[in-house]
């Protein structure tokens, strides 16, 4: 396999739920050295830990301990990257903020990851996806035009924040090259929420702002919208006149042609609610697959909604990499248990690097194989465990 570009980068993962551990996860699938550390009474959830726990190695250490942070400083000057998702000033207090390690390792790029960034008056507060969403508008978008708001039920922000910081410690570490020096890198949800919502950031001279308006219309109308088949739920979109003169070419659509209430574009928006009250007859009289061969033959989009069991059951997602898992049932290990898992592929293909196939870790299983690597002996790994640095049995089940 072609040298990965992360290969020889160290990284420790302090991070929970989604957001810090996606970051880990990206690093790691570029061949970084990712050290996930958690302590013994923080064991993960398994539907996450199968997502974003891969391609990590996994030790129980608890830092509150002083034989904990002792450890974890050596390990810190052997490291490359810190990933944390502690609120602003727990670093500090832990002995482990960033100010605190850089003067034992300058070279380190430090990243940290919250919902409402590090300055400002929301810095000290707590949040999650839903938070982010509430602060940026995004649910106020999501309830399609009604007024009342709605979450977007997807983790957009905890993922997006979680690439979004590898992205930054990539070019930290790039800066690095040039300078020898590291640096402290910041990403929020709620930054990162801004951010993937940036059309209706936008503003200039004369400009009305509409929070429903712009490319979020886009299925809020009858040219635009989701409609139910006989058989399953389809969206469709018509973006042109010439579309909207190829779909009245289709015998089911004929008649609205002839209707002075949509021969124009002015008037198929005014009378939106009847041209939908339209559309939704004509689709539930056929099938998705009649409607999706018979939209394709004049070149408009329309698109199944499917589910995650579809998805799973193609093989051409599987064979691209959308799907990738492992079979564990045959596992002698804690892991056995896990059967046959399955898990999401990487967002980026690169024709010359390929990914690690990269899989999930035991939780806590390569404690004292990470600890002799830093040089303890046996003697000392022992006293870890006396003094609760580390869990008296390893590996964990989760």
């Amino acid at each position: 396999m072609t040298k990965l570009p992360l290969a020889g980068i160290r990284v420790l993962d302090l991070c929970i739920v989604l957001a810090g551990p996606t970051c880990g996860r990206t690093l790691a699938q570029y061949g970084a050295e990712v050290i996930k550390i958690d302590p013994e009474h923080r064991p993960p959830q398994l539907t996450p830990w199968l997502d974003v726990g891969r391609g990590k190695r996994s030790i129980a250490l608890n830092i509150t301990k002083p034989d904990g942070l002792n450890t974890f400083l050596k390990l810190v000057d052997s490291s490359d990257v810190i990933l944390e998702g502690f609120r602003k000033g727990v670093t500090d207090r832990l002995g482990i903020g960033y100010e605190q390690l850089k003067t034992r390792n300058p070279r380190l790029v430090y990243a940290s990851i919250n919902c409402f960034g590090r300055s400002g008056p929301w810095e000290f507060r707590p949040g999650f996806e839903q938070n982010a969403q509430a602060a940026t508008g995004v649910q106020l978008r999501n309830s399609g035009g009604k007024g009342q708001p709605r979450p977007a039920t997807f983790t957009l922000n905890d993922y997006g924040t979680g690439i979004a910081a590898a992205y930054g410690i990539m070019m930290a570490l790039l800066e690095r090259e040039k300078t020898g020096e590291g640096q402290q890198i910041e990403a929020a949800l709620s930054y990162t929420s801004a951010t993937i919502s940036g059309p209706y950031h936008v503003t200039h001279e004369n400009y009305v702002r509409n929070d429903i308006g712009g490319p979020g219309a886009r299925g809020l109308h009858a040219l635009h919208g989701l409609y139910e088949s006989s058989d399953s739920w389809l969206f469709l979109s018509v973006s042109s006149n010439k579309e909207w003169e190829a779909l009245c070419g289709i015998k089911e659509f004929s008649g609205l042609e002839l209707e002075e209430e949509f021969s124009s574009d002015h008037l198929r928006s005014k009378n939106d609610l009847l041209l939908r009250e339209s559309f939704e007859k004509i689709f539930e009289a056929h099938s998705t697959t009649y409607w999706i061969k018979t939209m394709g033959s004049i070149g408009i989009p329309l698109v199944k909604n499917v589910t995650a069991a579809e998805i799973h059951s193609d093989e051409f997602n599987h064979g691209r990499g959308l799907i990738r898992g492992n079979d564990y049932a045959s596992s002698v290990e804690l892991n056995s248990s896990w059967g046959n898992t399955s898990w999401a592929g990487n967002p980026v293909i690169m024709s010359e690097t390929p990914l690690q196939d990269v899989s999930p870790p035991i939780f806590g299983g390569e404690t004292v194989a990470v600890l002799e690597e830093l040089g303890l002996t046996a003697e000392e790994i022992d006293r870890l465990r006396e003094t609760g640095a580390i869990p008296k049995v390893l590996p964990i089940k989760i």
